[in-house]
C-alpha cells in the first residue's frame, strides 16, 4: 500500500473487505508510514451522509465560499485550490473510509480529484459494486489498484491472538474463536476480549485455553452483530433471522417465503451460503452470528417467522429442513414435537458433539415410549462428556422397567454402550470382553442370520471388538478381527473405522509402510462419507499418532497444516492435534515453540480430554522442559504425571512412558532410565509391539548404552520404515565404532525433522572419533554435534559429550574458560586454584580432545563460559 501511494503511478489504491476485516486499521498503519512530504486528508462515508449532496465532503466544503457550491465544476475548482493551499507543496493523500456510503456527487468529486492527479486516493469499502460509478471507472481503467482483505485463516488467527494477548492459545481455544468469528478481525478480538473477561478463556503458565463451557455470545460481540443486523433492509432481515432460527432451509422452500432479490443481496455480501447438496440448503454463513441473531429475535417475531416456515414445511421435513437447530426452534416456540422427530434430532446432535441439545430432545419425549431409543441417545450424550455416573443411572432405570421385547439393532447398540462403560471403569466386575462375547453368542444363534439387521449388528460388533483390543494393546486380535476386510470398499463409517484400527495394528506390529498406505486410503475414503464427530476424531487422531510413532515428523507437520486449514470444529480433530505440533517442534529442536504449544495443549486437555491424552501431554512437556534445561519445571511435571489419572489407550500409555523415561534421562537419571527403557522394549517385543519397542530401545542405545546396540540392530530389521532404517544405521555405527556412519545417520535424522536423534548420533560420533584418536574425524563430528546442540538452547547441551564421555567436570570448566580467551592466571583466580593446576588440566584437555591450541579448542567448544553449567 505504501509503495502504491508513494510511487506516483496511477490514482491510488482501494481496500475491499467485509465490515470488521481491518480495512481502516491497515489504512491508518500505511498512512503513518508516509513522510512529512505528504498531507493526509480524511473523509468518511456513512448511511446518513449518503443521503445528502456532498455529504461526506462537508468537512472540506465548509472552508469554501458559498458561491463555489453552485455547480460541480466550481466545487471541483474550489476543492482543488483549497487542497493545494493547505498542502503547501506537499503531496495530498485523500483517505476515503466507507467509500461504499458516498453519495453520488461526493463519489464523482473524489474520482475527479484523483483522475486529475490533485490527490492520491486511498479508499476503503465493503464491496466494489456499491462504490460510485466514477470511482469504479478508475478501477476498471486500471488507474486504481485493488487490494482485497479476506478473513483470517486459522494460522493467521492463532498468530494474531498470540501477538495481541501475549501467550499461545490452545488449538481448541484458537479454533473456537476462529470458527465463532469467521476469521473477521473485529469479531475475533471482540470475542476474545469478552471470553477472557467472562473466564471462558483462561490463562495459566503463560498460555490460554478454553474452559469447560462453550463460547459465550454476550457483550461486545452481540452489540457488533446487532449493529450489522440493523443495516439490513426489512426483507433481508426477515431472511437472515429465519435462517438463524431454523439452522438451514432448502433453497426451494426459502424461495416460497422470501424475495429472491433479498436472498441474492445477502449471498453477495457472504452473509448466507447455499450448499451444493441435493436439495441445495441455505444457511447463515457464520454459525456464531446465527446463534447471536437467534438469541435477540423477540419471541413474538420468532413465532411469526416459524409460522411462515411451517406453512410450507411439514413436521416430517423438519429435521431435514433445519437439523437439530430447527427442532430446538420449534420447542422454543411451544410446539409439540413428535417422539420420532425428537429422537432423530437427538441422534443428529450426538453425531455433531452437542450432548446438551441431545439430552434436551430426549427429555421432550413423554412417557416410556420409545424407552430404549431414548436411553441410547441419553447414554451417548452422557458418555461423550465422560459423565459415567449419569450414564449408569440411565441403564439402571432401563433395567428396572423390565426387559421387554427389544429389537436386535437396539439391543446391539445397548450392549456396545455397556461395553464402553465397562472399558472406562476400574471396578473389578467390569468386563467389556464378556459383554461383547454375549453379543456375539446372540448373533450366532439369530434365526435370520443373513438379514440386514444381523449383518449390521455383526459389523458393529467387529468394530467394537477391534476398538477394545486396540485399547487394551491386543494388536494380534485387532489384525485377526479385521483380517479379510475389503479395503477397496470403504463406503461406510464402520468399515472406515475398522480399517483405521487395522492401520494402527499394522504400525504397532512393525509393518509401518503398509500401515501408512492404508492410513492414507482411509483418510481419502473418510472425505467422501458423512461421519459422526467421534469417528472423524478417532480416524484423524489415530493417523497422526501413527505418523508420530514412526517418527515421520515432516509428514505429520504437513498433515496437521492441511487439517488445520479446514473449517471443521475441534470436535472433529481431537486431543492429539492439541499436542501434535509440539511433539514435532520438540524433535526438531524448536524448544521454545514446543513448550508453549505443549503447555497450551496440556492445560486444554486438563479442561477437556475426551481421548484421555492429558498424561501424554504432561510427559511430552516434561521432556521438552528437560531438553531445555528447565530441570525444576520438568521435575514438577513428572511429579504431576505420577498422580492417578483415567486409563488411556494402550498405545497412548506406551508413548507416555517413553517420554517420561526420556525426560528422566535428560535430568541425569541415565543409568536408571537406560535399564527402564530396555525393560520396556523387551516387554513390547515379547507382545509383538515392535514399533514401540524400537522407540524404547533406540532411546536406550542413544543414551550411551553400547550393550543395546546389537539388540537395536536385530529389532530394527523386523520393523519397516524410515525410522527403523535410521536405527539400523545407528546400531551398525555403534557396532563398528564408525564415526562416519554415525554422522551420516545423524544428517539423515536431522533432514527427517528428528534433531534429537541426530544430536545423540553426533555425540556418539564424537565419542568414537575420540576413542580412535582420529583428529580430523573428531573435529568434523564435534562441529556437527555443536550445531545440533545449539538448536536446543540448553546451556548443558553444548558440553554434554565432553562431560559424560571425554572430560571430567573440572577439565570441562577449565576448557570452557580457556576457549573463551581467559588467561591461565585469570582462570586460576576464578577457580581458586594454582596456575600449575590449570596448566595440568589444560594438558589433559588438549590430549583428550586432540587439539594443540586455544584456537582449536575454541572450534570444539563454542559455549560461552558465562552460560555453561560448570563444576
Amino acid at each position: 500500500m505504501v509503495e502504491t501511494l508513494t510511487s506516483g503511478s496511477g490514482c491510488g489504491i482501494v481496500l475491499v473487505g467485509d465490515h470488521g476485516a481491518g480495512k481502516s486499521f491497515i489504512a491508518q498503519r500505511a498512512l503513518e508510514q508516509l513522510g512529512d512530504e505528504y498531507m493526509v486528508v480524511q473523509v468518511r462515508g456513512s448511511s446518513i451522509s449518503s443521503k445528502l449532496p456532498y455529504g461526506a465532503l462537508s468537512v472540506l466544503l465548509n472552508d469554501l465560499d458559498a458561491s463555489h457550491l453552485e455547480h460541480p465544476l466550481m466545487v471541483l475548482r474550489g476543492l482543488t485550490q483549497l487542497l493545494h493551499s493547505k498542502a503547501d507543496g506537499r503531496r495530498v493523500v485523500l483517505f476515503v473510509d466507507n467509500a461504499h456510503d458516498l453519495d453520488e456527487l461526493s463519489s464523482m468529486m473524489v474520482a475527479q480529484l484523483s483522475a486529475g492527479a490533485h490527490v492520491t486516493l486511498l479508499a476503503a469499502c465493503v464491496d466494489m459494486p456499491h462504490v460510485g460509478g466514477d470511482i469504479m471507472g478508475l478501477w476498471k481503467d486500471d488507474m486504481l489498484r485493488r487490494v482485497d482483505l479476506g478473513p483470517f485463516d486459522f494460522t493467521e488467527t492463532a498468530a494474531t491472538l498470540h501477538h495481541e494477548y501475549g501467550g499461545r492459545f490452545s488449538l481448541t481455544a484458537a479454533r473456537a474463536l476462529w470458527s465463532a468469528s469467521g476469521g473477521n478481525a473485529l469479531f475475533l478480538h471482540s470475542l476474545a476480549r469478552e471470553q477472557i473477561k467472562l473466564g471462558t478463556v483462561l490463562r495459566q503458565d503463560g498460555v490460554w485455553f478454553l474452559g469447560n463451557g462453550p463460547i459465550a455470545l454476550t457483550g461486545e460481540i452481540r452489540d457488533v452483530v446487532k449493529a450489522r443486523l440493523n443495516r439490513l433492509g426489512a426483507g433481508q432481515r426477515d431472511v437472515f433471522e429465519l435462517l438463524a432460527l431454523a439452522g438451514g432451509v432448502p433453497l426451494q422452500t426459502l424461495m416460497l417465503i422470501a424475495n429472491p432479490q433479498d436472498m441474492d443481496a445477502l449471498q453477495e455480501r457472504s452473509l448466507i451460503r447455499v450448499t451444493h447438496e441435493h436439495p441445495p440448503m441455505v444457511s447463515v454463513a457464520n454459525p456464531v452470528t446465527a446463534g447471536i441473531v437467534a438469541s435477540v429475535v423477540p419471541p413474538g417475531r420468532s413465532a411469526e417467522l416459524r409460522r411462515r416456515l411451517t406453512a410450507v414445511v411439514q413436521e416430517s421435513d423438519a429435521l431435514d429442513a433445519g437439523g437439530s437447530t430447527g427442532v430446538a426452534w420449534a420447542l422454543d416456540c411451544g410446539e409439540q414435537v413428535s417422539p420420532e422427530v425428537a429422537l432423530a434430532a437427538a441422534h443428529t446432535a450426538n453425531s455433531a458433539s452437542d450432548p446438551v441439545a441431545a439430552l434436551r430432545f430426549v427429555e421432550e419425549i413423554e412417557g416410556n415410549d420409545p424407552a430404549v431409543p431414548m436411553a441410547i441417545e441419553a447414554l451417548k450424550a452422557h458418555i461423550s462428556v465422560n459423565n459415567e455416573e449419569s450414564a449408569r443411572r440411565v441403564l439402571e432405570t432401563l433395567d428396572e422397567a423390565g426387559p421387554g421385547e427389544v429389537p436386535l439393532g437396539e439391543w446391539t447398540v445397548l450392549q456396545l454402550l455397556r461395553a464402553e462403560l465397562d472399558k472406562r471403569s476400574h471396578a473389578p466386575a467390569a468386563d467389556p470382553q464378556a459383554r461383547l462375547r454375549e453379543l456375539a453368542e446372540r448373533l450366532a444363534t439369530e434365526p435370520a442370520g443373513d438379514s440386514p439387521a444381523v449383518r449390521t449388528a455383526r459389523e458393529q460388533l467387529r468394530v467394537a471388538d477391534a476398538e477394545l483390543a486396540a485399547f487394551q494393546g491386543r494388536y494380534a486380535d485387532v489384525l485377526a478381527v479385521t483380517d479379510g476386510m475389503d479395503t477397496a470398499d470403504l463406503g461406510s463409517e464402520s468399515r472406515i473405522v475398522a480399517s483405521s484400527l487395522r492401520c494402527e495394528a499394522l504400525a504397532v506390529t512393525g509393518n509401518v509402510v503398509q500401515a501408512l498406505a492404508l492410513g492414507k486410503q482411509v483418510l481419502a475414503a473418510a472425505a467422501g462419507v458423512r461421519l459422526t464427530d467421534r469417528a472423524a476424531r478417532e480416524i484423524r487422531g489415530r493417523f497422526l499418532l501413527l505418523l508420530l510413532l514412526s517418527a515421520k515428523y515432516r509428514e505429520a507437520s504437513a498433515f496437521l497444516d492441511e487439517t488445520y486449514s479446514g473449517g471443521e470444529p475441534q470436535t472433529r480433530l481431537g486431543g492429539m492435534f492439541e499436542i501434535g505440533h509440539g511433539v514435532i517442534d520438540l524433535h526438531a529442536g524448536h524448544l521454545d515453540d514446543a513448550l508453549s504449544r505443549l503447555q497450551a495443549g496440556r492445560w486444554q486437555l486438563r479442561a477437556l480430554d475426551p481421548d484421555t491424552l492429558a498424561g501424554l501431554a504432561t510427559a511430552v512437556c516434561a521432556y521438552a522442559a528437560a531438553l531445555q534445561g528447565e530441570e525444576e519445571a520438568a521435575g514438577l511435571l513428572l511429579a504431576d504425571l505420577a498422580q492417578p489419572r483415567p486409563a488411556a489407550a494402550w498405545l497412548v500409555e506406551r508413548l507416555t512412558r517413553y517420554f517420561e523415561l526420556s525426560a528422566q534421562a535428560e535430568l541425569g537419571q541415565r543409568s536408571l532410565s537406560i535399564r527402564a527403557l530396555t525393560a520396556e522394549a523387551d516387554r513390547d517385543t515379547e507382545s509383538s509391539a515392535l514399533a514401540p519397542a524400537l522407540l524404547f530401545l533406540s532411546a536406550a542405545s542413544r543414551l550411551e548404552d553400547r550393550q543395546t546396540g546389537q539388540k537395536l540392530g536385530a529389532l530394527s530389521d523386523r520393523v519397516a520404515g524410515q525410522f527403523a532404517s535410521l536405527c539400523s544405521r545407528l546400531a551398525e555405527g555403534m557396532r563398528e565404532a564408525d564415526s562416519e556412519r554415525l554422522l551420516a545417520a545423524s544428517k539423515d535424522a536431522e533432514a527427517a525433522g528428528n534433531a534429537v536423534f541426530a544430536r545423540d548420533a553426533a555425540r556418539k560420533a564424537v565419542s568414537c572419533a575420540n576413542d580412535a584418536g582420529n583428529r580430523i574425524a573428531l573435529r568434523i563430528a564435534q562441529r556437527a554435534q555443536q550445531s545440533l546442540d545449539d538448536k536446543f538452547g540448553s546451556p548443558k547441551n553444548g558440553l554434554h559429550s565432553l562431560t559424560t564421555s571425554t572430560l571430567t567436570a573440572r577439565e570441562c570448566e577449565v576448557a570452557v574458560r580457556a576457549a573463551a580467551g581467559t588467561s591461565n592466571r585469570k582462570i586460576a583466580e576464578q577457580m581458586h586454584v594454582s596456575v600449575r593446576t590449570v596448566e595440568g588440566h589444560l594438558y589433559q584437555v588438549y590430549s583428550k580432545l586432540h587439539v594443540a591450541s586455544r584456537s582449536e579448542l575454541k572450534d570444539v567448544i563454542s559455549t560461552p563460559a558465562d552460560s555453561a553449567r560448570l563444576g
